[in-house]
């Protein structure tokens, strides 16, 4: 009877085990992740992860480079403002940007799964901006293969920045050609809240205002980039551009969590600490009473103080001096998470008339450029400001850039790439400079490139011509 017992027991246990064994594949699943996404789902936080990566390294690294801001590090060994720039630097724009981009790419995947137009457009529009970033940064970077690894691929070659270009150019061609002005997006949009119909066209203007941006970058390297920046202009039904700071492409913090200012819960030490706005960029804003200075910096006793670029660094001066720096506001303004302004548009128009490209009044478009810009930080009123000896219209690519230099004060990197591209403002050389005083061209590739792909990273930087600081990005002159 005892022995009848326990066999019963050990049926039961058996069964037991049995119904827990056939659902442990439910048990491996995590009830919270998502299968089946929509497009929709993508949008809102790849984009806010990618607009507050790049404008988090943009604060130390572009900056610097443009000459916007010093860093005062007392150990000298990362000074970038002095072109002395350690390995981690060039980790910038490289991991968390690839990560984004492939969101955007599996967004499109799922939009043209579903044919749903206008999320494949925007996810092309996105992805090119992105790709953009990344490619302006370094040079040839991997694009076609990227992202390959669940594939089998984790060693992708490199694309030439020209392929990449021109890829840029046939995905914002067919976005353009793609939205469906009728159609609301089916979920939120932060950044243009095209949920509602008549706002999808907002997504089009910056489609079209990208591709501007991009192609007034390259018109320099052949007549194609030429013909298609003529095209776009001279074609204003086909390609609408932004109309007016409403158009703009910003994302707009809430400062309610998740969607905080991509300074919010930085440290105030990290945030102004020891970055001090430099002498000639406080220079350059107070010489014409730019009354966006005291929107930006603090003063210090009484007046705006920067801090001079490659300084000597056997001065003690220097390093105990107080100087102007960003005003902790800024850690909340909602402005901070610029991709691309109405007035930079404004300003590509300028130089397009000024350069053939359209036909026009060049004023116009710089005023223009100029007020809106001055509109953006809530000022409305900038008749005297564009009055001013050193801000009115010349008719000058360098007039042009000096304003639109301080009209891209953070976004991203674009300071640094215009810089580069036009060579305007001139940069600073300072007593204490490294590199011979030359602005870097590019930054290197990441280490973990050599160490996980080192047969594509030896290809490229033999095509290249090496892998340093030196080395002109493709549409450099």
């Amino acid at each position: 009877m005892k022995r009848n017992k326990i066999i019963g027991s050990l049926l039961i246990l058996v069964c037991f085990f049995w119904a827990c064994t056939t659902s442990l594949d439910d048990l491996r699943k995590d009830p919270e992740e998502i299968t089946n996404p929509n497009a929709s789902s993508f949008l809102n936080n790849s984009l806010y992860q990618a607009v507050t990566h790049i404008n988090r390294q943009a604060h130390t690294v572009n900056t610097q480079l443009a000459q916007v801001a010093v860093m005062r590090e007392l150990t000298g060994n990362n000074q970038i403002h002095r072109y002395q720039i350690n390995s981690s630097t060039f980790n910038a724009m490289w991991s968390t940007p690839y990560r984004q981009l492939l969101n955007f790419k599996e967004m499109r995947r799922v939009a043209e799964q579903r044919g749903d137009a206008n999320y494949t457009a925007i996810a092309l529009t996105l992805e090119s901006w992105l790709i953009a970033n990344i490619t302006d940064v370094y040079g040839d970077v991997p694009y076609t293969d990227a992202l390959k690894g669940m594939e089998g691929n984790t060693t992708p070659k490199f694309d030439t920045q020209k392929q990449i270009y021109d890829s840029i150019f046939v995905n914002l061609e067919k976005a353009n050609i793609l939205y469906d002005l009728t159609k609301p997006l089916t979920g939120d949009d932060l950044l243009y809240n095209a949920n509602v119909a008549a706002n999808v066209t907002k997504w089009k203007r910056f489609t079209n205002a990208l591709a501007l941006r991009l192609l007034m970058r390259v018109e320099a390297k052949g007549e194609p980039y030429r013909t298609k920046l003529r095209s776009l202009l001279a074609n204003p039904s086909k390609y609408p551009l932004m109309r007016n700071n409403d158009d703009g492409a910003t994302f707009f913090y809430t400062n309610i969590t998740p969607f905080v200012n991509a300074f919010y819960d930085v440290r105030d030490l990290s945030f102004n600490g020891n970055i001090k706005f430099s002498h000639s960029f406080i220079g350059q804003l107070a010489s014409t009473n730019d009354p966006r200075l005291p929107l930006w910096a603090n003063t210090v006793g009484g007046g705006f103080v920067g801090m001079p670029v490659g300084y000597q660094l056997t001065d003690p001066g220097y390093r105990t001096g107080s100087y102007s720096t960003y005003l902790l506001d800024l850690k909340r303004s909602k402005y901070f998470g610029d991709i691309m302004q109405y007035a930079e548009q404004q300003f590509l128009m300028a130089e397009a008339v000024v350069k053939g490209y359209v036909t026009g009044n060049g004023k116009t478009y710089y005023d223009d450029a100029v007020s809106a810009a001055l509109a953006y930080w809530g000022i409305t009123d900038a008749a005297g400001f564009l009055a001013h000896v050193d801000v009115n219209y010349n008719g000058t690519i360098e007039r042009i850039m000096e304003q639109k230099y301080i009209a891209l004060f953070g976004n991203g990197f674009q300071q640094w790439h215009e810089i580069r591209r036009t060579g305007y403002p001139i940069m600073v050389v300072g007593p204490d400079m490294q590199n011979d005083g030359k602005p870097p061209k590019r930054l290197q590739y990441p280490s973990s490139v050599l160490l996980y792909n080192k047969a594509n990273y030896d290809e490229v930087v033999s095509r290249i011509g090496g892998d340093n600081i030196n080395i002109k990005v493709w549409w450099m002159n």
